[in-house]
Protein backbone atom coordinates (compact mmCIF):
# COMPACT_ATOMS: atom_id res chain seq x y z
CA UNK A 1 0.00 0.00 0.00
CA UNK A 2 1.33 3.09 -0.93
CA UNK A 3 1.38 6.37 0.87
CA UNK A 4 -1.55 7.83 -1.12
CA UNK A 5 -3.21 4.42 -0.21
CA UNK A 6 -2.89 4.71 3.68
CA UNK A 7 -6.38 5.34 5.69
CA UNK A 8 -6.07 8.25 7.63
CA UNK A 9 -5.47 7.16 11.13
CA UNK A 10 -6.94 10.14 12.93
CA UNK A 11 -9.17 8.54 15.42
CA UNK A 12 -12.84 10.48 17.13
CA UNK A 13 -12.17 9.14 20.09
CA UNK A 14 -15.91 9.84 21.32
CA UNK A 15 -17.04 8.46 18.10
CA UNK A 16 -15.32 5.08 19.51
CA UNK A 17 -16.66 5.02 22.68
CA UNK A 18 -20.47 5.57 21.24
CA UNK A 19 -19.78 2.08 18.94
CA UNK A 20 -18.45 0.34 22.36
CA UNK A 21 -21.05 0.87 24.46
CA UNK A 22 -23.90 0.24 21.96
CA UNK A 23 -21.76 -2.78 21.12
CA UNK A 24 -22.65 -3.88 24.89
CA UNK A 25 -26.18 -3.10 24.32
CA UNK A 26 -27.12 -5.21 21.49
CA UNK A 27 -25.28 -8.18 23.75
CA UNK A 28 -27.99 -7.52 26.02
CA UNK A 29 -30.26 -8.21 23.44
CA UNK A 30 -29.41 -11.73 22.59
CA UNK A 31 -29.22 -12.64 26.59
CA UNK A 32 -32.15 -12.08 27.87
CA UNK A 33 -32.46 -15.66 30.01
CA UNK A 34 -29.50 -14.30 31.53
CA UNK A 35 -30.19 -10.55 31.53
CA UNK A 36 -33.97 -10.07 31.59
CA UNK A 37 -36.10 -8.82 28.34
CA UNK A 38 -33.93 -7.02 25.58
CA UNK A 39 -33.87 -3.41 26.15
CA UNK A 40 -36.54 -1.61 24.56
CA UNK A 41 -34.76 0.24 21.64
CA UNK A 42 -31.28 -1.35 21.78
CA UNK A 43 -31.83 -2.39 18.39
CA UNK A 44 -31.62 1.05 16.72
CA UNK A 45 -27.71 1.04 18.10
CA UNK A 46 -27.32 -0.88 14.48
CA UNK A 47 -28.19 2.25 12.75
CA UNK A 48 -25.54 4.72 14.77
CA UNK A 49 -23.03 1.85 13.73
CA UNK A 50 -24.13 2.78 9.74
CA UNK A 51 -23.63 6.38 10.67
CA UNK A 52 -20.32 5.93 12.17
CA UNK A 53 -19.42 3.72 9.41
CA UNK A 54 -20.17 6.28 6.75
CA UNK A 55 -18.34 9.16 9.07
CA UNK A 56 -15.13 6.88 9.91
CA UNK A 57 -14.38 5.85 6.03
CA UNK A 58 -15.01 9.27 4.89
CA UNK A 59 -12.72 10.53 6.99
CA UNK A 60 -10.10 7.14 6.00
CA UNK A 61 -10.47 6.96 2.61
CA UNK A 62 -12.80 9.54 0.81
CA UNK A 63 -9.82 11.56 -0.23
CA UNK A 64 -7.63 8.86 -1.70
CA UNK A 65 -10.92 7.36 -3.36
CA UNK A 66 -12.28 10.89 -4.99
CA UNK A 67 -8.37 11.71 -6.46
CA UNK A 68 -8.10 8.53 -8.05
CA UNK A 69 -5.34 7.45 -5.08
CA UNK A 70 -7.01 4.38 -4.15
CA UNK A 71 -9.54 1.95 -6.54
CA UNK A 72 -12.52 0.62 -5.65
CA UNK A 73 -11.39 -2.57 -5.54
CA UNK A 74 -8.17 -1.65 -3.26
CA UNK A 75 -11.15 -0.08 -1.23
CA UNK A 76 -12.84 -3.54 -0.77
CA UNK A 77 -10.10 -5.33 -0.50
CA UNK A 78 -9.26 -3.23 2.52
CA UNK A 79 -12.67 -3.46 4.14
CA UNK A 80 -12.61 -7.50 3.38
CA UNK A 81 -9.47 -7.54 5.53
CA UNK A 82 -10.75 -5.74 8.35
CA UNK A 83 -14.25 -7.57 8.31
CA UNK A 84 -13.34 -11.00 7.26
CA UNK A 85 -10.94 -12.55 10.27
CA UNK A 86 -12.57 -11.92 13.11
CA UNK A 87 -16.35 -13.07 11.16
CA UNK A 88 -14.22 -16.05 9.83
CA UNK A 89 -13.17 -16.85 13.16
CA UNK A 90 -16.71 -16.42 14.61
CA UNK A 91 -18.22 -18.39 11.61
CA UNK A 92 -16.14 -21.11 12.59
CA UNK A 93 -17.09 -20.90 16.64
CA UNK A 94 -21.04 -21.07 15.50
CA UNK A 95 -20.00 -23.70 12.98
CA UNK A 96 -18.54 -25.59 15.87
CA UNK A 97 -21.31 -25.03 17.99
CA UNK A 98 -24.75 -25.93 15.49
CA UNK A 99 -22.98 -29.07 14.92
CA UNK A 100 -22.52 -30.00 18.11
CA UNK A 101 -25.63 -29.41 19.16
CA UNK A 102 -26.90 -31.34 16.10
CA UNK A 103 -24.79 -34.59 16.61
CA UNK A 104 -26.28 -34.32 20.85
CA UNK A 105 -29.87 -34.00 19.82
CA UNK A 106 -30.54 -30.95 21.09
CA UNK A 107 -33.01 -27.91 20.25
CA UNK A 108 -30.87 -24.56 19.92
CA UNK A 109 -33.57 -21.70 19.10
CA UNK A 110 -36.74 -21.80 20.65
CA UNK A 111 -37.06 -25.44 20.37
CA UNK A 112 -35.86 -25.19 17.12
CA UNK A 113 -33.38 -28.28 15.92
CA UNK A 114 -30.35 -27.84 13.24
CA UNK A 115 -31.39 -28.96 9.98
CA UNK A 116 -28.68 -30.62 8.30
CA UNK A 117 -28.90 -29.00 4.98
CA UNK A 118 -29.61 -25.52 6.13
CA UNK A 119 -26.54 -25.72 8.26
CA UNK A 120 -23.90 -27.08 5.07
CA UNK A 121 -25.66 -24.94 2.69
CA UNK A 122 -25.22 -21.70 5.07
CA UNK A 123 -21.99 -22.72 6.45
CA UNK A 124 -20.66 -22.23 2.75
CA UNK A 125 -22.41 -19.20 2.00
CA UNK A 126 -21.19 -18.29 5.25
CA UNK A 127 -17.40 -17.86 4.19
CA UNK A 128 -18.44 -16.35 1.15
CA UNK A 129 -19.85 -13.60 3.42
CA UNK A 130 -22.69 -14.01 1.40
CA UNK A 131 -26.59 -14.76 3.31
CA UNK A 132 -28.15 -18.57 2.70
CA UNK A 133 -30.47 -18.32 -0.02
CA UNK A 134 -33.23 -18.98 2.73
CA UNK A 135 -34.32 -17.85 6.50
CA UNK A 136 -32.04 -20.13 8.27
CA UNK A 137 -34.92 -22.12 10.06
CA UNK A 138 -32.82 -22.84 13.71
CA UNK A 139 -31.94 -19.24 14.27
CA UNK A 140 -34.30 -17.13 12.15
CA UNK A 141 -31.17 -15.25 10.32
CA UNK A 142 -29.62 -15.68 6.66
CA UNK A 143 -26.06 -15.68 8.02
CA UNK A 144 -24.91 -18.59 10.82
CA UNK A 145 -23.39 -15.29 12.81
CA UNK A 146 -26.41 -13.60 12.63
CA UNK A 147 -25.43 -10.30 13.42
CA UNK A 148 -23.41 -10.60 10.05
CA UNK A 149 -26.56 -9.57 7.93
CA UNK A 150 -25.15 -5.82 9.20
CA UNK A 151 -22.23 -6.53 8.01
CA UNK A 152 -22.71 -7.79 4.40
CA UNK A 153 -25.60 -4.50 3.62
CA UNK A 154 -22.54 -2.47 4.72
CA UNK A 155 -20.25 -3.85 2.42
CA UNK A 156 -22.82 -3.58 -0.10
CA UNK A 157 -22.80 0.37 0.91
CA UNK A 158 -19.04 0.13 0.66
CA UNK A 159 -19.34 -0.76 -3.04
CA UNK A 160 -22.03 1.94 -3.67
CA UNK A 161 -19.40 4.50 -2.04
CA UNK A 162 -16.11 3.35 -3.18
CA UNK A 163 -18.08 3.61 -6.88
CA UNK A 164 -20.05 6.69 -6.48
CA UNK A 165 -20.32 8.03 -2.72
CA UNK A 166 -17.18 9.38 -2.15
CA UNK A 167 -17.29 11.84 -5.59
CA UNK A 168 -21.14 12.22 -4.88
CA UNK A 169 -22.13 15.92 -4.79
CA UNK A 170 -23.94 17.41 -1.99
CA UNK A 171 -27.41 17.63 -4.36
CA UNK A 172 -27.06 14.22 -4.79
CA UNK A 173 -26.25 12.33 -1.16
CA UNK A 174 -29.55 14.95 -0.48
CA UNK A 175 -32.14 13.02 -2.96
CA UNK A 176 -30.52 9.64 -2.12
CA UNK A 177 -31.27 10.15 1.66
CA UNK A 178 -34.77 11.47 1.09
CA UNK A 179 -35.01 8.15 -0.93
CA UNK A 180 -33.68 5.93 1.47
CA UNK A 181 -35.94 7.57 3.90
CA UNK A 182 -39.17 6.95 2.22
CA UNK A 183 -37.78 3.44 2.09
CA UNK A 184 -37.32 3.78 6.02
CA UNK A 185 -40.94 4.79 6.29
CA UNK A 186 -42.45 1.61 4.38
CA UNK A 187 -40.30 -0.20 6.55
CA UNK A 188 -41.41 1.28 9.42
CA UNK A 189 -45.15 0.90 8.64
CA UNK A 190 -45.05 -2.39 7.81
CA UNK A 191 -42.90 -3.82 10.33
CA UNK A 192 -43.85 -1.51 13.18
CA UNK A 193 -40.57 -0.85 13.96
CA UNK A 194 -37.28 -0.24 12.30
CA UNK A 195 -35.52 -3.72 14.29
CA UNK A 196 -35.63 -5.26 10.70
CA UNK A 197 -33.51 -6.77 7.86
CA UNK A 198 -32.04 -9.80 8.94
CA UNK A 199 -34.22 -12.27 7.10
CA UNK A 200 -35.38 -12.29 3.04
CA UNK A 201 -38.72 -10.28 3.51
CA UNK A 202 -37.14 -7.76 5.62
CA UNK A 203 -34.03 -7.32 3.12
CA UNK A 204 -35.09 -4.29 1.30
CA UNK A 205 -35.62 -2.58 4.96
CA UNK A 206 -31.90 -3.79 6.03
CA UNK A 207 -30.63 -1.53 3.16
CA UNK A 208 -32.84 1.13 3.67
CA UNK A 209 -31.17 1.25 7.00
CA UNK A 210 -27.69 1.27 6.15
CA UNK A 211 -27.98 3.43 3.08
CA UNK A 212 -29.67 5.91 4.39
CA UNK A 213 -27.18 6.36 8.01
CA UNK A 214 -23.91 5.66 6.16
CA UNK A 215 -25.46 8.18 3.33
CA UNK A 216 -25.82 10.92 6.39
CA UNK A 217 -22.68 9.90 8.07
CA UNK A 218 -20.42 10.77 4.91
CA UNK A 219 -22.57 14.34 4.41
CA UNK A 220 -22.25 14.79 8.34
CA UNK A 221 -18.55 14.32 7.63
CA UNK A 222 -17.99 17.01 5.15
CA UNK A 223 -19.85 19.62 7.50
CA UNK A 224 -17.89 18.73 10.49
CA UNK A 225 -16.04 20.89 13.09
CA UNK A 226 -13.19 20.93 12.11
CA UNK A 227 -11.31 21.72 14.91
CA UNK A 228 -12.64 19.15 17.97
CA UNK A 229 -13.26 21.08 21.09
CA UNK A 230 -12.44 19.86 24.46
CA UNK A 231 -15.85 19.33 26.55
CA UNK A 232 -15.45 16.79 29.31
CA UNK A 233 -19.10 17.19 30.13
CA UNK A 234 -20.63 17.59 26.79
CA UNK A 235 -18.93 14.10 25.89
CA UNK A 236 -20.82 12.49 28.96
CA UNK A 237 -24.01 13.83 27.89
CA UNK A 238 -23.97 12.50 24.29
CA UNK A 239 -23.12 9.17 26.22
CA UNK A 240 -26.19 9.64 28.22
CA UNK A 241 -28.25 10.41 25.45
CA UNK A 242 -26.91 7.07 23.71
CA UNK A 243 -28.09 4.97 26.62
CA UNK A 244 -31.29 6.63 27.54
CA UNK A 245 -32.36 6.21 23.55
CA UNK A 246 -31.24 2.48 24.00
CA UNK A 247 -33.15 1.93 26.91
CA UNK A 248 -36.54 4.02 26.01
CA UNK A 249 -39.49 1.86 26.93
CA UNK A 250 -41.84 3.18 23.92
CA UNK A 251 -45.34 2.08 23.71
CA UNK A 252 -45.51 -0.74 20.59
CA UNK A 253 -48.01 1.57 18.99
CA UNK A 254 -45.35 4.70 18.89
CA UNK A 255 -42.54 2.45 18.12
CA UNK A 256 -42.61 3.40 14.29
CA UNK A 257 -42.53 6.87 14.78
CA UNK A 258 -40.06 6.90 17.63
CA UNK A 259 -37.85 4.84 15.80
CA UNK A 260 -37.85 7.14 12.62
CA UNK A 261 -37.19 10.20 14.95
CA UNK A 262 -34.00 8.20 16.14
CA UNK A 263 -32.53 7.56 13.02
CA UNK A 264 -33.53 10.29 11.01
CA UNK A 265 -32.63 13.39 13.40
CA UNK A 266 -31.31 12.30 16.84
CA UNK A 267 -28.56 9.95 15.65
CA UNK A 268 -27.21 12.29 13.15
CA UNK A 269 -27.51 15.22 15.63
CA UNK A 270 -25.53 12.99 18.28
CA UNK A 271 -22.73 12.41 15.56
CA UNK A 272 -22.04 15.65 14.46
CA UNK A 273 -22.13 16.97 18.29
CA UNK A 274 -19.80 13.89 19.70
CA UNK A 275 -17.39 14.10 16.33
CA UNK A 276 -16.56 17.55 17.17
CA UNK A 277 -15.62 16.97 20.97
CA UNK A 278 -12.51 15.45 22.80
CA UNK A 279 -13.61 13.98 25.56
CA UNK A 280 -11.91 13.91 29.45
CA UNK A 281 -9.04 12.12 29.91
CA UNK A 282 -10.93 9.26 31.92
CA UNK A 283 -13.91 8.66 29.45
CA UNK A 284 -10.91 8.66 26.59
CA UNK A 285 -9.20 5.91 27.74
CA UNK A 286 -11.99 4.05 28.48
CA UNK A 287 -13.74 4.75 24.54
CA UNK A 288 -10.34 4.19 23.61
CA UNK A 289 -11.10 0.79 25.04
CA UNK A 290 -14.58 0.00 24.00
CA UNK A 291 -13.96 1.41 20.54
CA UNK A 292 -10.54 -1.18 19.95
CA UNK A 293 -13.15 -4.00 21.34
CA UNK A 294 -16.63 -3.22 19.50
CA UNK A 295 -16.24 -4.57 16.48
CA UNK A 296 -14.96 -7.83 18.20
CA UNK A 297 -17.87 -7.62 20.79
CA UNK A 298 -20.31 -6.95 17.68
CA UNK A 299 -19.50 -10.01 15.94
CA UNK A 300 -18.47 -13.20 18.78
CA UNK A 301 -20.94 -12.22 21.30
CA UNK A 302 -23.18 -14.80 19.44
CA UNK A 303 -21.18 -17.61 19.11
CA UNK A 304 -19.76 -16.61 22.34
CA UNK A 305 -22.94 -16.74 23.94
CA UNK A 306 -23.92 -19.85 22.79
CA UNK A 307 -21.06 -22.18 23.79
CA UNK A 308 -21.50 -20.34 27.59
CA UNK A 309 -24.50 -22.11 27.57
CA UNK A 310 -23.18 -25.50 26.82
CA UNK A 311 -20.24 -24.98 29.04
CA UNK A 312 -22.30 -23.54 32.07
CA UNK A 313 -25.77 -24.91 31.54
CA UNK A 314 -26.77 -23.67 35.41
CA UNK A 315 -25.76 -20.37 34.56
CA UNK A 316 -29.28 -19.59 33.53
CA UNK A 317 -30.78 -20.30 37.37
CA UNK A 318 -33.07 -17.69 38.86
CA UNK A 319 -30.51 -16.94 41.64
CA UNK A 320 -27.30 -16.84 39.13
CA UNK A 321 -28.49 -15.65 36.18
CA UNK A 322 -27.88 -11.64 36.53
CA UNK A 323 -24.28 -12.03 37.97
CA UNK A 324 -23.90 -14.63 35.25
CA UNK A 325 -25.09 -12.22 32.31
CA UNK A 326 -22.95 -9.50 33.72
CA UNK A 327 -19.28 -11.64 34.20
CA UNK A 328 -20.48 -12.92 30.61
CA UNK A 329 -20.58 -9.42 29.15
CA UNK A 330 -17.33 -8.21 30.99
CA UNK A 331 -15.74 -11.57 29.55
CA UNK A 332 -16.81 -10.99 26.18
CA UNK A 333 -15.29 -7.58 25.98
CA UNK A 334 -12.16 -8.08 28.05
CA UNK A 335 -12.04 -10.95 24.86
CA UNK A 336 -12.69 -9.32 22.38
CA UNK A 337 -10.22 -6.13 23.04
CA UNK A 338 -7.18 -8.99 23.55
CA UNK A 339 -8.17 -10.73 20.17
CA UNK A 340 -7.98 -7.42 18.37
CA UNK A 341 -5.11 -6.15 19.94
CA UNK A 342 -3.23 -9.60 19.88
CA UNK A 343 -4.36 -10.89 17.12
CA UNK A 344 -6.48 -9.22 14.73
CA UNK A 345 -4.50 -5.77 14.21
CA UNK A 346 -1.06 -7.91 14.22
CA UNK A 347 -2.94 -9.84 11.31
CA UNK A 348 -3.88 -6.78 9.45
CA UNK A 349 -0.42 -5.35 9.72
CA UNK A 350 1.02 -8.01 8.10
CA UNK A 351 -1.60 -8.51 5.24
CA UNK A 352 -1.05 -5.12 4.10
CA UNK A 353 2.74 -5.66 4.39
CA UNK A 354 2.44 -8.72 2.04
CA UNK A 355 -0.08 -7.05 -0.20
CA UNK A 356 2.15 -4.33 -0.36
CA UNK A 357 5.44 -6.35 -1.14
CA UNK A 358 3.24 -8.07 -4.34
CA UNK A 359 2.44 -4.68 -5.19
CA UNK A 360 5.98 -3.43 -5.06
CA UNK A 361 7.09 -6.48 -6.89
CA UNK A 362 4.15 -6.02 -9.75
CA UNK A 363 5.19 -2.48 -10.18
CA UNK A 364 8.84 -3.28 -10.32
CA UNK A 365 7.97 -6.56 -13.16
Amino acid sequence: MTQAERPTHERFVLLDGLRGIAAIFIIQRHAEDLLGDALPSSYLGVDLFFGLSGFVLAHAYGAALREGRMSAGQFMKARLMRLYPLYGFALALVSAYYIFMYLSGRPVFFGQFVVPHELAVSMLTGLLFLPAPFTISFNAALFLVHPAWSLFDELVANIAYALKGARAKVREMLVFIAFCAVVLVIAAIEFERLHAGFRWHEMYAGFGRVFFSFSVGMLIYRYRRKVPLVRPFQALLCIAVLCIVLTFPTPKDMKAPFDLFIVFLVWPALLYVASGIVPGSVTAAVSNFLGTASYAVYVLHAPLLDWAHVLWPGMTEPGIAPFAGIGLISLIVLLSWLLTVKVDQPLQKWLKARIGARRSVAQQG
